[in-house]
C-alpha cells in the first residue's frame, strides 16, 4: 500500500427556520472571509487568519489543513464580506441546496462533511454565489532505502509541514516506495524511522501540482549517535543550527553548508568540530541574508557518520515592517497585535504602547531587539497598572524601529 491518502467527501445539511432575502447584486469586494467551528479557523469574523486570497475575478480561495481525527468530521463554514457578518453575507441556500449560498441569508451558516483529516481548498464566486471545496494537487514520492532488501519492521514516515507541523504518517510501503497526496504548495519534511535505525530528515520540500516531489531517504543502524531533532533559524546575520542526540562526550560534528542540495559541493564552516553530549549548537555567520543555504551536520571520526541534511535556511525575503490587526476585536479578556519585523535590518526594537481614545498611556511595553519575521504580543488590560479599563475603543502603538504603526481597538466587558 502506498502512503494513507488524505480523501474527503462532501454533503451538507442544516435546519433552516427563516426565508432568505431576496438577491442582491454582486460587487468588487475588498475582503471575503470564510468563518467557521472546524480546526485552524476560529469564530472570529476579524480574525486575519479567516481573510481568503483573490483567485480570479470575483474567485475567492482559502487553503486550510484540517487537523481533526475521526471520520466524518462535520464543519460549519460561512462567506462573510467587508470584515463583518452583517449585512454582506451569504449562507445555505435552501432552494438550491449544497453549491449555491443564498445573499443575506440568517444565519449565514453552510455544513460540511469532511471524511479525512488533511488539506481542503475552499473556493467561493461573489458573482454567481457558488461554491466548493476541493483537494490541492501536490504529490510527494519516494523510496526508502536500508541495509536491507526490503523496508526494515515497524518502519514509518512522518510528514511535516513548516506552517502546519505534523500532516500525515505513512505506515507501510509498496515495495520500498511510498507517496504522500493533496498537498499543497508549500515547504514540507520527511523523516523515516524505524527500530534500531537512526532517522532520516529531508527537509526544504516544496511539491508543484503535476509533478510530483521525487525523494530517496536511507534508514541507517543506530551505531554511536542517534538525532533526536534538530532546528535552523534564519537571521539577518546568518544561521543558528540546534541539534540534540545520544551519544557520548567523544562525539564531535562538523557543519558544512551550500548553495545548492548537493552534500559534494558543501564547504566546512566549523572550524573546530561541535562536540557535546546531548545538545550542540552553531551559528554560522553569513551575508547576503536574501540567498537560499542548505547546511549539513556530519558525525566526525566514523567510518558510517551520522548525516542531518539537507537542513533548508530559505532566504530572508525583501519584507518590510508591519503591524496587523489586533484579533479577535472586540475582545475581552485578551487580544493578540501580530506584527512583523523586517528582514532589511535583521532586527530592530520592538515597543508596544496602549492609549485610551482620550491619549492616556494605558500601558508601554519595550519588548527588546526582535529578529526579522512574525511575532505577536497579547494584550490583557485586567493586566494594566491603575484603574480597571472599561469598555470602548482604545488604540495600540507599534514602534519597530524607527516605523511606528497605530491600530484601534475594541474592548467589550
Amino acid at each position: 500500500m502506498g502512503a494513507r491518502r488524505l480523501t474527503g467527501a462532501l454533503c451538507g445539511a442544516l435546519l433552516i427556520f427563516t426565508t432568505p432575502s431576496s438577491p442582491a447584486r454582486s460587487g468588487d469586494f475588498s475582503s471575503i472571509q470564510l468563518v467557521g467551528a472546524f480546526g485552524g479557523i476560529t469564530c472570529e469574523p476579524d480574525d486575519p487568519a479567516n481573510e481568503m486570497a483573490p483567485a480570479g475575478p470575483h474567485l475567492w480561495r482559502k487553503l486550510k489543513f484540517i487537523d481533526e481525527p475521526g471520520a466524518p468530521d462535520t464543519i460549519l463554514f460561512k462567506f462573510t464580506a467587508e470584515h463583518s457578518y452583517m449585512p454582506g453575507h451569504w449562507g445555505w441556500s435552501f432552494v438550491h441546496g449544497w453549491g449555491i449560498a443564498d445573499y443575506g441569508w440568517s444565519p449565514p451558516s453552510i455544513a460540511a462533511v469532511l471524511f479525512d483529516c488533511g488539506y481542503y481548498e475552499f473556493f467561493f464566486d461573489d458573482s454567481t454565489f457558488e461554491y466548493r471545496i476541493d483537494r490541492p494537487g501536490a504529490r510527494i514520492e519516494g523510496e526508502l532505502l536500508s541495509d536491507l532488501p526490503s523496508v526494515p519492521d515497524g518502519a514509518s514516515l512522518m510528514l511535516v509541514s513548516a506552517i502546519d507541523g505534523p500532516v500525515a504518517i505513512c505506515p507501510s510501503f509498496s515495495g520500498n516506495l511510498f507517496s504522500f497526496d493533496h498537498l499543497p504548495e508549500e515547504e514540507f519534511a520527511v523523516t523515516a524511522s524505524a527500530p534500531g535505525y537512526r532517522d532520516t530528515t529531508v527537509t526544504g520540500i516544496i511539491p508543484h501540482p503535476g509533478e510530483p516531489y521525487w525523494i530517496s531517504l536511507r534508514l541507517n543502524p543506530v551505531t554511536a549517535v542517534q538525532v533526536t531533532s534538530f532546528s535552523c533559524e534564519r537571521t539577518g546575520g546568518g544561521v543558528l543550527l540546534a541539534w540534540t542526540a545520544y551519544c557520548c562526550d567523544r562525539t564531535g560534528f562538523d557543519v558544512y553548508r551550500s548553495d545548492a542540495p548537493v552534500l559534494e559541493s558543501a564547504v566546512r564552516r566549523t572550524a573546530e568540530p561541535v562536540f557535546g553530549t546531548s545538545s550542540f549548537s552553531f551559528f554560522d555567520e553569513c551575508g547576503s541574508p536574501q540567498v537560499d543555504r542548505w547546511y549539513w551536520i556530519v558525525e566526525i571520526d566514523s567510518a558510517d557518520p551520522t548525516v542531518i541534511g539537507p537542513i533548508f535556511a530559505a532566504g530572508l525575503p525583501g519584507v518590510p515592517s508591519s503591524a496587523g490587526q489586533n484579533y479577535p476585536n472586540p475582545f475581552n479578556p485578551a487580544t493578540t497585535i501580530p506584527y512583523t519585523v523586517g528582514s532589511a535590518s535583521g532586527s530592530s526594537a520592538v515597543v508596544l504602547e496602549f492609549y485610551d481614545v482620550a491619549g492616556r498611556l494605558l500601558s508601554r511595553h519595550d519588548l527588546g531587539v526582535r529578529s526579522a519575521g512574525d511575532h505577536s504580543f497579547v494584550w490583557n488590560p485586567a493586566l494594566a497598572p491603575g484603574s480597571i479599563v472599561p469598555s470602548g475603543v482604545y488604540c495600540c502603538r507599534v514602534r519597530i524601529g524607527k516605523e511606528t504603526f497605530t491600530r484601534k481597538m475594541i474592548l467589550l466587558r
